[in-house]
């Protein structure tokens, strides 16, 4: 800013003067200055351009102009018209004014906002690569380079679709195409195995047109964590000898979990797998069965307890059906014993009176 003292009669510094005014500067006049548009949102690298007419009635004959740091400047009677091939600079404002005669100058300023969406977004967590290990504490970072201007950059990271937290520079000065990074911190659990992170980073220039969203890569998270026991809980597991047994020692751990079975001491001991299975269980399967499952994280254990009662029911049954059928083979024996006898008649005078009717007479010589 610097004071014009103008003599009128002075035609030949007229084109100087044109492009000054003086200190005080009235945004409130009557007449001012009209810009159009009111305010300007350019890419940096794009063409520009705006026009002001200066006044209606005030300024006609009275010295005026367009103060600018970049581009050229046409005028057509009280109408300025500004433009700009190529924004390569970081102008924040022009300013349009006419000398209002007693001293000061009536003006109106364009408030310029030249932006440059980012050339990157990168998502990732800081100083850390690989498996993340459950309970310790993670940085979750999104870098975003080459972006202007940084109080309208709002940045949100992203699990799934949850955001985890939204990040403005509101009060941040800087005009300038710079980087920024933005952090999170993640607890890691069993819980975010396998979640997906990403980074959104919008340039609200608060305008009516489309908003200017850049989407970062997508990190997937691997945790490792401790052995969980996930199969059914119950208590000591009740069978009667024959009955099958199925014991289930499903767990989930990451790196997976191998399975180890601890059997009873007269139980075989060629059991593998997660889910131990006994067609029929017999005495010598009772006891306790302790499942170990165990990774890099760590080891849990589950111990089943398992009784296994004598079918007395079964035995009884075994024993009637036995004794059934002695009798029944005894009588068969008799049956065929006493069938030879009659077969080549060999018996005794008193078995035949035993069955022979009483009424009828016998031969004498037989008696």
């Amino acid at each position: 800013m610097f004071s014009c003292y103008i003599f009128l009669s002075v035609l030949s510094l007229s084109g100087f003067l044109s492009d000054c005014h003086v200190f005080g500067c009235d945004e409130k006049c009557a007449d001012q200055p009209v810009f159009s548009p009111p305010r300007l949102v350019v890419e940096l690298g794009t063409s520009a351009s705006a026009s002001c007419s200066v006044c209606r009635e005030d300024c006609r004959d009275k010295l005026s102009g367009l103060e600018n740091s970049i581009g050229r400047k046409q005028r057509n009677g009280t109408t300025i018209l500004w433009t700009v091939d190529k924004m390569n600079e970081w102008p924040s404002s022009i300013l349009c004014y006419y000398n209002k005669g007693n001293g000061s100058q009536c003006c109106t300023t364009l408030p310029i906002t030249v932006y440059q969406p980012p050339k990157k977004v990168e998502v990732g967590f800081l100083n850390h690569d690989g498996p993340m290990l459950e309970g310790q504490e993670y940085q979750l970072y999104c870098r975003v380079e080459e972006v202007a201007p940084l109080k309208n950059l709002i940045v949100t990271l992203y699990q799934g679709e949850n955001a985890l937290g939204r990040h403005h520079l509101k009060n941040n000065t800087e005009k300038k195409s710079s980087d920024k990074m933005f952090t999170n911190v993640i607890n890691a659990t069993k819980e975010i195995d396998g979640a997906r992170y990403k980074c959104v980073a919008r340039l609200d220039l608060e305008t009516d047109g489309p908003l200017n969203d850049t989407i970062s890569n997508i990190v997937t998270s691997t945790v490792y964590y401790k052995p969980q026991f996930n199969g059914p809980t119950h208590g000591p597991v009740r069978l009667t000898a024959g009955d099958p047994l199925h014991l289930n020692c499903s767990a989930e751990g990451n790196p997976r979990p191998s399975v180890t079975w601890i059997l009873p001491s007269a139980a075989p001991s060629d059991f593998k797998g997660r889910v131990l299975s006994v067609d029929s269980v017999t005495t010598e399967h009772k006891g306790q069965y302790i499942c170990s499952i165990s990774n890099s994280m760590g080891r849990t254990t589950v111990v089943f307890n398992v009784d296994v009662q004598v079918n007395y029911t079964n035995i009884i049954l075994a024993v009637v059906a036995a004794l059934v059928g002695l009798v029944i083979l005894v009588i068969i024996l008799l049956y065929v014993h006493y069938y030879r006898l009659s077969r080549t008649g060999e018996y005794k005078l008193k078995d035949v009176l035993r069955f022979r009717s009483p009424h009828i007479a016998l031969p004498a010589g037989e008696l």
